[in-house]
């Protein structure tokens, strides 16, 4: 009777680990909601051209005294940079969706580039949220699109946090071991919902 060596492949498999979504799984995501960005700012600049040619015109998303895409996009708070916000808005979401789309053909970024792209989109997000605020104590009322862009902001942030970590873009240091716990834990899917459910509180607070 032959018994099984130590050479048997079979004796030396571990348990399989539940895998982790690939890299360019997560680039799909951010590629994804950067083209819905571009989607919905695309509209709210098309929005405001029609309300520059004609002020009084209404558009398909005036739909209330709450719910007016004319009201946000008349008020100062839509251009406070200058160009409207949504045409700044478009550029940022088409920077993004080209940093994804080469992640995705399975290019290698430099690490302080997906640092960068993470950073843009916190800092694109904070934009969102104070906007958010303006729409829901100032203007009193909110367009549907600003949604859409802070809900895609919201979710490429969130991709982007997992993608740094996993390509140790954040570093060594303090930043990088506090974002590895918070992955290693799901905290950072916790926290990225929990910064959405509170501009939706916020919204719901202020228009009601």
């Amino acid at each position: 009777m032959s018994s099984a060596t130590a050479s048997d492949p079979t004796l030396d498999r571990t348990p399989e680990q539940t895998p982790e979504p690939r890299l360019g799984d997560l680039w799909s995501v951010v590629l994804g909601a950067s083209l819905a960005g571009i989607g919905f700012t695309v509209v709210q600049v098309l929005e405001k051209i029609t309300l520059l040619e004609n002020p009084g015109a209404e558009l398909v998303c005036d739909f209330s005294e709450r719910v007016s895409c004319s009201d946000v996009l008349n008020a100062w708070q839509s251009s406070v940079l200058g160009p409207p916000n949504s045409v700044i808005g478009a550029i940022m979401f088409s920077v993004l969706a080209s940093g994804a789309l080469a992640g995705f053909l399975g290019t290698r970024a430099s690490r302080s580039y997906i640092a960068t792209l993470w950073g843009l989109s916190v800092f694109f997000l904070a934009f969102a949220t104070w906007f958010m605020a303006e729409t829901a104590f100032s203007i009193r009322s909110l367009c549907p699109w600003c949604i859409g862009i802070t809900t895609a902001v919201v979710v490429i942030a969130a991709a982007l946090t997992r993608i740094g970590h996993r390509t140790g873009s954040f570093g060594d240091g303090s930043v990088g071991r506090l974002v590895a716990r918070a992955v290693e834990r799901r905290l950072d899917l916790a926290v990225w919902g929990a910064w959405w459910l509170a501009i939706g509180a916020m919204l719901l607070i202020g228009l009601t």
